[in-house]
């Protein structure tokens, strides 16, 4: 039976100009060997760490297919329906002074047509207020230019109801709040007397001029009048599983001292089930996603098993699985050690004494040490890939490839101590080897990482849907092809 290989070196990138050059054909014969006969294209990449890189993979752009999700099954007509709609919705007209609070993270400015669809719906008085907390997840100090357009046009497009409260870092609190911190937000929450910037833009630029990334961003308010008072409602607009227990920690622990209440009323809601420790009422349990590895195993009847590093198997199961934490049958794990792996006959076995369709190897760069160690770490494996190639050969698919590339400066060696840089950021190599596509006949063409599960899953299921990466030569075969 024919299965699917994907061999994933993470870290392995396109050197840039000005980078290091390690002489990957030297470091590698196997991968050099293989490349004279496989396939080649290239991808540009933007995750820019491991964790964006993996939801990249498992789940593709999952931002517009979970606001049309949103859209059509929690912010549509049936909504009225909804038990927990009723009650956040009641919360919210029962008293002319209650606050709507809404958190959100701004990573696309389509989200804004979503939370005005929901405001619109509970048809509120005109004075009604609601303010529009903006928590940061970017990871990067060059995303800030992307942000500030994003929040620019939030601002301008919301509805007449919602103001612009305070903005902050997603990662800017521990999970285990300090004092500090419980007091700082003491005073961002409940008495709006931080920093305070109208011209967010200006801030933002500030804060990248500081070398400080979004993610890690010191609260400020955008106006005086967000703060958050008993019988006031909270709703997480959240497009997955996200965990806010560092925020919720912060209003809940400071609301007892500020009201001076045990009992105070804070009704907290989220669209999509958090991963929490406190009890939030959702709209839904989860997202479905389609093109998540779970979906396409379950709709082709297919089995898979991931070898990846111990540390890493939890958070490959939950995106693997559409960002649910489930154990499914169709999915198994190894905890990888490339010294095990180089067993020719462990290979053998996993691709044909198995009931495994889909094999992923997933296998992280360790790029802390020297460039001469990072040598030896890629000739150990290469080890591995020798028994993978030679396996795969005239029977199985083949995919090497990396998911997202590395940019580190690093000494030479131990014994040489003249720092270079590598910067293999941007771009990242896809190999791809199959004896049933003739090169006279198919080309490999570029595309975003999901598209190399999707066409490991195509080479085992013959279905027309699937977007693979393999295509027919001809101008008339890839004139139309799917985007």
């Amino acid at each position: 039976m024919k299965k699917s290989f994907i061999f994933l070196i993470n870290g392995l990138g396109i050197e840039k100009p000005g980078s290091y050059s390690i002489s990957i054909d030297q470091c590698m014969p196997n991968l050099a060997r293989t490349k004279e006969t496989s396939f080649f294209t290239r991808a540009i990449i933007s995750a820019l760490e491991y964790r964006s890189a993996y939801k990249q993979f498992f789940l593709g752009d999952t931002y517009k297919l979970e606001l049309n999700y949103i859209k059509n099954n929690i912010i549509n007509d049936n909504i009225i329906n909804n038990a927990i709609y009723q009650d956040f919705s009641k919360n919210i007209i029962s008293d002319k002074k209650t606050k709507l609070h809404i958190f959100v993270e701004p990573t696309n400015d389509k989200i804004v047509e979503e939370i005005n669809d929901l405001v619109n719906k509970i048809n509120l008085e005109k004075e009604k207020e609601v303010y529009l907390h903006l928590i940061l997840p970017q990871q990067s100090i060059n995303e800030y230019n992307a942000l500030i357009n994003i929040i620019n046009f939030i601002k301008y497009r919301i509805d007449e109801h919602i103001t612009v409260g305070f903005v902050i870092g997603k990662e800017y609190l521990n999970v285990d709040l300090s004092k500090d911190e419980l007091s700082f937000m003491k005073k961002l929450l409940f008495f709006c007397s931080a920093e305070r910037w109208t011209e967010t833009d200006k801030k933002l630029k500030s804060l990248q001029e500081d070398n400080i990334r979004p993610c890690k961003a010191p609260g400020f308010c955008a106006t005086t009048k967000c703060t958050l008072e008993n019988n006031d409602v909270i709703m997480f607009f959240n497009t997955n599983r996200n965990n806010y227990d560092n925020f919720l920690h912060a209003i809940y622990d400071n609301a007892k001292e500020v009201y001076n209440l045990d009992d105070f009323n804070l009704p907290t809601y989220s669209l999509v089930k958090l991963d929490t420790k406190y009890e939030i009422n959702s709209f839904a349990e989860s997202i479905v996603y389609e093109n998540s590895l779970a979906k396409m195993l379950l709709k082709a009847n297919k089995k898979a098993l991931i070898i990846s590093d111990e540390k890493n198997i939890s958070l490959v199961n939950f995106l693997a699985n559409g960002q649910n934490y489930i154990n499914n049958p169709s999915i198994s794990f190894m905890k990888l050690s490339l010294a095990t792996f180089q067993n020719a006959t462990l290979i053998n076995n996993l691709l044909n004494n198995s009931n495994y369709d889909l094999i992923i190897f997933d296998y992280h760069m360790k790029v802390d040490e020297t460039i001469n160690e990072l040598k030896n770490e890629l000739e150990e494996v290469d080890k591995v890939l020798k028994c993978v190639v030679d396996a795969c050969a005239n029977n199985h698919s083949l995919f090497i490839s990396s998911l997202y590339g590395i940019k580190k400066t690093l000494p030479l060696a131990n014994y040489n101590t003249e720092v270079v840089n590598l910067d293999y950021e941007m771009e990242i190599p896809i190999f791809f080897f199959d004896y049933s596509y003739l090169r006279s006949k198919y080309s490999l063409f570029p595309g975003e990482t999901n598209k190399i599960l999707m066409s490991a899953m195509k080479c085992i299921w013959d279905n027309e849907d699937i977007d693979s990466l393999i295509r027919q030569k001809g101008l008339i075969n890839n004139l139309f092809f799917k985007k």
